[in-house]
């Protein structure tokens, strides 16, 4: 019956279709007129259809090779640029050609649309682009720049106005879908948590060690403490109410704790340091961490501020402290400026920007010079997106220390606990933790409280790794400098190096396959191998670039790409369960889901300033890799409300929901057809105010919307054709069923665009526009 109905909505397409059409506006290198090419680094072959390219002989990290001349390109319209390319000797950490859409007349990334890199194949690679000019400029140019030395070839280059999409509109006298949706997801099993079991145990009072308000540092006397409910087995440990000074560079230990309680009685505990969490709970089981409030002495270090640009230069900007006369630390750390709404309070804007600076602490610190009091200039380049007037939140820290270093444990409850601030993440999970809940956790400024722009500064909850079963309920995050929750295991990227093993590249953390380790490996586009072995032996080539060869006890078969990613199944972050919990005014996404068996219901998104869900996994050569995948998810009767207000975009759309995947490069525009996010369902979900699309749906299979609700009633200063539809590439079987979109002159176009190339299986039906009420 799918198929049936698929073959029908295909036929009808051609009737309704917007911007599947592409008309031709440059083919080859032939017509000169269009285009200006760096002839120092570029040349073209005589009849016109190869573009050479050769930066061995410059010095410079970027050159510019070709550029579109102005008006070959229209202002606010789409295009596709498609080619083959191949690069002699390619080492995308060394050398790449970077892709770009952006102005002709600017020389920095101000008002780019688009960048793409490219340059992993000797060989000829086909490469499709698409992307979308602005409207802050009428001369946007598409160009070809490098990266550092290299050598390469452009051949077949055609760019075409157009999308090469196919649109399902959503119309007002649609029919509901009845037909089958095949079999959905069931997401997360509920579990149970294990209480603490210690009915005879003792109950300690932790002033009998000296903890006290009156203390300038209570760490040492609450780790004595919880040392001797260690040794002696005692049942609860119990803090009278006051407010409490922190100001030793190490945490308080729960190192081992079995079947116990900390009471933290409604304290508040303030923190002053310069290293260590705060709080470091390991291999602990049938424990809860309760009653209690964790700050920042702001007064003395603030961990953030508002500020707003007072005078630009192209080699300075100047901050004015705006909610200071003279800002306590002369020796104040910029790690990274935010764009700032006043409305909001909050980090966020539809244009906004965020700009690194000292993001890690001692590392690229640029020269600060005090005009006065609370005005600050920071010397730097490429400013050209400040003006005077903007306000930004100004990061004075960011993966710095941390509140919560959460590892090995089993059978956790943190509940009824207040996280005001905190320098770094709020909570980090790692190891083999596994059946743990937060309950009534808050991570929002207390209320009245002045200057409090930020909470933590960094992931509200970093799951690293861990074996799954986390619940959290009633819980509130804001406010924070990165996302509300990731929830992934780390994995890595190899080559064969012989018949049993492989050479990491960007292994970040080697000591987590010890011998014995069971691991598979998957092909580059993550189709599986075939392979899943233990391992024999590590050994350590080159550290500090995650060199290291992993011996296993089988044969390492052949890849199919360039290499393996590694799947470390000692860990599995997998049943997840988030229910009536509120996230906001962050800066980053409000979740990212990279397992499996995930339930999310009854909560609440609101203004998460780079977008609500990514669904994703990913591998890169120099961050991060992340996930292995995402399998059997549910997503229903939430709210999103003006969600990515940033208007952060994949393939140069934006979206509130985002599936996909990045290889070699975080973000990247390379897809796999291999479904490697499955089965996963939105239903019954509310979405206000989309600043793009509803979804981007991409390396996905069986994925199912239905009976979700789409109001729009605010305009945006940048309106967008596809705004609150739906876009499907390098996807399969994806279902977008009675949806219901409430009339909006703000949505031109109500419902689901795909790529025709790439997406098998496509149901769009039963999607109707109601009257607004």
């Amino acid at each position: 019956m799918i198929e049936k109905i698929t073959f029908l909505l295909f036929a009808a397409a051609a009737l309704i279709a917007s911007g599947g059409e592409t008309a031709t506006v440059l083919r080859d290198f032939r017509d000169a007129a269009g285009f200006s090419l760096n002839a120092a680094v570029g040349s073209v072959s005589g009849d016109g259809t190869i573009l050479r390219i050769d930066t061995t002989g410059r010095d410079e990290a970027w050159t510019p090779v070709f550029r579109t001349r102005p008006g070959v390109l229209k202002p606010g319209t789409d295009y596709v640029a498609t080619f083959q390319y191949r690069i002699d000797s390619p080492d995308m950490e060394k050398k790449f050609l970077h892709f770009l859409c952006r102005p002709f007349s600017r020389p920095d990334s101000a008002l780019d649309t688009m960048r793409r890199n490219e340059g992993r194949s000797e060989k000829f690679r086909p490469v499709k682009i698409k992307f979308r000019t602005g409207t802050r400029a009428d001369d946007y140019a598409f160009q070809i720049h490098t990266f550092r030395k290299l050598k390469g070839e452009i051949m077949d280059f055609t760019l075409a106005e157009g999308t090469g999409e196919v649109y399902l509109a959503a119309t007002p006298d649609t029919k509901p879908f009845t037909g089958s949706l095949g079999k959905l997801p069931t997401g997360a099993k509920e579990f149970t948590i294990e209480p603490p079991d210690n009915p005879g145990g003792t109950v300690v009072d932790a002033a009998e060690f000296g903890v006290s308000p009156e203390n300038p540092d209570n760490i040492p006397a609450l780790n004595r403490a919880l040392e001797h409910c260690r040794e002696i087995g005692a049942a609860r440990l119990t803090v009278r109410p006051g407010v409490y000074r922190m100001t030793s560079d190490v945490p308080l230990r729960f190192r081992g704790m079995r079947d116990f309680v900390f009471d933290g009685g409604g304290a508040t505990f303030i923190w002053l340091k310069k290293r260590q969490p705060n709080f470091l709970v390991e291999q602990c089981e049938r424990l809860v961490l309760r009653n209690f409030n964790m700050d920042w002495e702001w007064k003395k270090d603030p961990l953030a501020s508002l500020v707003e640009v007072a005078a630009v230069t192209p080699e300075s900007v100047d901050f004015k402290f705006v909610e200071y006369e003279t800002f306590p630390r002369r020796d104040v750390r910029v790690a990274i400026v935010s764009s700032y709404d006043p409305a909001t309070k909050s980090v966020g804007i539809e244009g906004g920007f965020d700009r690194g600076f000292e993001f890690y602490a001692g590392q690229n610190r640029p020269k600060t010079e005090w005009l006065s009091g609370n005005l600050l200039r920071v010397y730097a380049h490429d400013l050209g997106r400040f003006r005077p007037g903007q306000l930004f939140r100004m990061q004075h820290y960011y993966y710095d220390m941390g509140g919560f270093a959460l590892t090995d444990n089993r059978h956790l409850t943190i509940e009824d606990v207040n996280i005001f601030s905190c320098a770094g993440h709020a909570f980090v999970v790692s190891g083999t933790q596994q059946f743990w809940e937060f309950r009534r956790v808050n991570i929002a400024a207390p209320k009245g409280v002045p200057r409090r722009v930020i909470t933590c500064t960094a992931d509200h909850c970093h799951i690293a790794r861990s074996r799954g079963f986390f619940r959290m309920e009633e819980c509130e995050f804001s406010l924070g400098a990165d996302d509300c929750l990731n929830a992934h295991d780390c994995s890595g990227y190899a080559e064969k190096s012989g018949t049993h093993s492989v050479r990491t590249r960007n292994m970040r953390a080697i000591d987590t396959y010890p011998p014995g380790t069971p691991v598979e490996l998957r092909h580059g586009d993550y189709s599986p191998s075939g392979f899943r072995s233990t391992v024999v032996s590590t050994r350590t080539i080159d550290n500090g670039k995650g060199i290291h060869e992993i011996t296993f006890r089988d044969p390492v078969p052949e890849p199919i790409d360039d290499g393996f990613i590694l799947f470390n199944w000692n860990y599995d972050t997998r049943n997840i369960i988030v229910r009536n919990c509120f996230f906001h005014d962050n800066r980053a996404r409000g979740i990212l889901l990279l397992g499996r068996d995930i339930t999310l219901e009854n909560n609440r998104f609101r203004h998460n300033e780079m977008g609500a869900i990514k669904i994703e996994t990913g591998y890169t050569f120099n961050v991060w890799s992340e996930g292995y995948g995402a399998d059997n998810i549910v997503v229903r009767n939430n709210t999103f409300d003006s969600v990515n207000p940033r208007d952060v975009a994949n393939d140069g759309k934006a979206r509130d929901i985002y599936m996909g995947v990045y290889m070699k490069t975080d973000p990247s525009t390379e897809r796999t057809r291999y479904p490697i996010l499955s089965n996963i369902l939105f239903e019954n979900n509310r979405f206000r105010d989309s600043f793009g699309l509803v979804a981007f749906i991409s390396s996905a299979g069986n994925v199912t919307f239905r009976d979700n609700t789409f109001e729009n009633p605010t305009p945006r200063r940048d309106p967008l054709p596809y705004r609150a539809a739906f876009f499907v590439t390098s996807a399969s079987d994806v279902k977008i069923v009675n949806n219901r979109y409430i009339a909006s002159p703000n949505v031109p176009n109500p419902g689901v665009f795909y790529d025709p190339e790439s997406v098998e299986n496509i149901v769009a039906a039963g999607n109707i526009v109601i009257p607004e009420k």
